[in-house]
C-alpha cells in the first residue's frame, strides 16, 4: 500500500486471526517453503485434500503471541519477512491509519 508508515499495526493488531487458503499452502509446498509450512496448523476436507491452514503456531500446534515473519529495525518500523510468499490474506488488511474502524 502507498503511503504505508511500517508501523506494523496490521500484522501486530490483527495478524493473529488469520487462515491461509488451500492455494496458499499449495504454493508454499511447491516451492519448498518449509520454514513458512511449519508455522501453519493445515486442515484437511473429507476427501483428505487440504482446505486451509490456522497461522501462525509453534511446533505443537499453539498458536503463537506474534508473527513469525514480522521483523522490525531499529527505528520500530515493521516489515514482512516473507513478502514474497505472504498469505493472501495479509494482502486484505487496510491500514488505520488511513481507513479508520470507527
Amino acid at each position: 500500500m502507498s503511503g504505508c508508515t511500517q508501523c506494523g499495526t496490521c500484522c501486530l493488531k490483527y495478524g493473529m486471526r488469520l487462515e491461509a487458503s488451500g492455494q496458499d499452502i499449495a504454493k508454499w509446498m511447491f516451492d519448498g517453503r518449509e520454514d513458512i509450512l511449519r508455522h501453519v496448523l493445515i486442515r484437511y476436507d473429507e476427501k483428505g485434500e487440504v482446505s486451509e491452514g490456522i497461522l501462525w503456531v509453534d511446533e505443537n500446534g499453539n498458536k503463537v503471541a506474534s508473527c513469525p515473519f514480522l521483523r522490525s529495525t531499529e527505528d520500530k518500523r515493521y516489515f514482512c519477512g516473507i513478502q514474497d510468499a505472504k498469505p493472501e490474506v495479509c494482502s486484505w488488511h487496510f491500514c488505520e491509519k488511513y481507513y479508520p474502524f470507527d
